[in-house]
């Protein structure tokens, strides 16, 4: 049974910049995993925290705009189920 998933709307959460995804590889053959949330004017900057926080357990780092990328989940913000 497939789980029904509702879009979750974010308001912006940082007033200084942008927030960006940030999705590392540890090794070669594994599948990305997001690890958490930087905010940064731009992708570089981004990649620059991003690696300041994560470069010991990562061998790939993918940031990605979080206006840019859609939650959706099967269970409501307070953890209860959707309705």
């Amino acid at each position: 049974m497939t789980a029904e998933r509702t879009r979750v709307t974010d308001e912006p959460r940082s007033a200084t910049g942008r927030e960006w995804e940030v999705f590392v590889r540890e090794n070669a053959d594994d599948p990305l995993k997001h690890v958490g949330s930087v905010t940064a004017g731009d992708a570089d900057g981004a990649h620059d925290h991003a690696s300041a926080l994560f470069d010991w357990v990562a061998e790939t780092i993918w940031v990605c705009p979080a206006d840019e990328t859609q939650r959706y989940t099967a269970t409501g913000v307070d953890g209860g189920r959707s309705a």
